[in-house]
This record gives structure tokens, sequence and C-alpha cells, in this order.
């Protein structure tokens, strides 16, 4: 998995979450891990990509998505609202 994100990356980035919709205020490389169903093991999905931090301009909630930007892939892979208050 690469440390940092190439141009193409970005570009895949910003053609998976559209400016129209979202507004993105961070992004960065990720891997998934979960604490499911034993809350005290960290357990990896296998799921990695660019981790975007986004306002969702229609409804006007935060969210972070997991932007699988590999080559045969180009979609989202993960989508969770945040629920706590975002200070940007």
């Amino acid at each position: 998995m690469p440390s940092v994100l190439s141009e193409n990356d970005k570009e895949t980035v910003k053609r998976t979450v559209p400016k129209s919709a979202n507004k993105i205020q961070a992004v960065a490389v990720a891997r998934l891990y979960i604490a499911y169903p034993d809350r005290q093991r960290w357990i990896y999905t296998g799921l990695q990509g660019a981790a975007v931090l986004a306002n969702d301009l229609v409804g006007n909630t935060f969210w972070i998505k997991m932007v699988d930007v590999s080559v045969c892939m180009t979609n989202i892979s993960y989508r969770a609202q945040a629920q706590a208050r975002i200070v940007v």
C-alpha cells in the first residue's frame, strides 16, 4: 500500500466523491480495522485506500468514505457518517 497518494489516486478520489455534492475536507492513505464482535481486539478488514472526510452538501452531514484507488476498482468501499461534531 502506498504511503502517499499519487496524482492518479487524487483524480480517482475527486471523480468518486464529486465536488457537486461534497466538500472534501481531508484525504489520507488508510487501512480499515474494526473492533467487532470483540470490542477489545482490532481486526483488519482487508479494505485499504484513500480515507476521505467529506461534507455531504445535499444532506449537510459529514462522512468518512474509503475510496478504493486500486487499478481494478474505483468506488467507495466503506462509508460511515461521522457522529461526533467535527470542527474544521
